[in-house]
């Protein structure tokens, strides 16, 4: 039994992977992005356990390049790049 991916995670799993790339990153190191249960966010987790997760805001009327400039923002944030 699968579970049923939002459009909105499997916009930001698409996005984090090219994001990941385009920071010199490779996309494989992201494990998993959910979005919980009635939330306003995604979560990104990582295969590796140090670096830790980050929580992606669901944007409010923003356009598919603002979501991808928030998203390439914290991943390197997170990654020092």
């Amino acid at each position: 039994m699968h579970k049923r991916v939002t459009d909105f995670e499997d916009r930001i799993r698409r996005m984090a992977r090219e994001a990941m790339a385009e920071i010199g990153r490779d996309g494989a190191a992201i494990k998993d992005v959910t979005e919980p249960p009635g939330a306003d966010y995604c979560v990104i987790s990582f295969s590796d356990p140090d670096v830790k997760p980050i929580e992606i805001p669901k944007p409010l009327g923003a356009g598919e390049s603002q979501e991808l400039d928030e998203l390439r923002r914290a991943l390197q944030y997170r990654f020092g790049t």
